[in-house]
């Protein structure tokens, strides 16, 4: 099985969680508290009359990621994981992704949100952590893809394609860190995360298979 087929797979039957109510909870808290940050602020001067859903997920995003860790009640914006601890958690900047892409797009998104979660740490874990990608960030957009997806009710064929038209738009560099580019490369990877979920459903299509293979995801960041 692939690793697009194993990621469909956890789509079939997604179950809202306790650690994807708990991400979404501190998502929330720092979205709201960095929507002033001037990350955000320089975002918004850039585009200021666009309000659809993949301009407020990377509004969202970069503003949750903008807040310094301890500014939020409870810390930083949590690393989510696979349902049972079958995998090891992702961090706060795959969460951030994932719960803006799903928020972007509707209210009731835990399960969603669990899904996606599961989905960026399989992505993760078949990545080449010595690369200079950002793999956080690169996993990210896959789990955000499969969210938004979910949360437009797409069908299988059309998942797959949100999460090809995802990854080919994967990107984030590990230089970013510490700098205003770590928000800014978050948050688009929620913006396209959840525009492929809208091009999916209007009938875009991408690879079958966008991680295996030696022209895919997985083989060119280890190249």
């Amino acid at each position: 099985m692939t690793a697009t087929d194993q990621i469909l797979a956890l789509a079939a039957h997604p179950v809202p969680t306790a650690e994807a109510d708990a991400a979404l909870a501190l998502f929330g808290e720092a979205a709201a508290a960095g929507m002033n940050s001037h990350v955000v602020r320089a975002l918004r001067t850039l585009r200021p009359a666009d309000d659809g859903p993949a301009w407020r997920a990377w509004l969202s995003a970069a503003a949750a990621l903008s807040v310094p860790d301890g500014a939020v009640p409870g810390g930083a914006v949590p690393g989510g994981g696979m349902s049972g601890g079958a995998a090891p958690a992702v961090g706060p900047a795959v969460t951030t992704v994932v719960c803006a892409a799903a928020t972007a797009l509707g209210d009731d998104c835990s399960a969603a949100v669990a899904a996606g979660l599961s989905a960026a740490a399989l992505v993760e874990a078949g990545l080449p952590a010595a690369a200079g990608w950002s793999v956080p960030v690169v996993s990210a957009v896959i789990g955000a893809g499969l969210a938004g997806g979910l949360m437009l009710g797409l069908p299988e064929a059309q998942l797959r394609s949100a999460l090809g038209i995802s990854a080919t738009q994967a990107a984030g560099l590990r230089a970013a860190a510490g700098t205003d580019a770590a928000p800014l490369q978050a948050g688009k990877a929620a913006f396209n995360a959840v525009e492929a979920a809208q091009l999916a459903r209007l009938g875009f299509t991408s690879s079958r298979e966008p991680l295996d293979g030696r022209r895919a995801l997985f083989a060119l960041l280890s190249s």
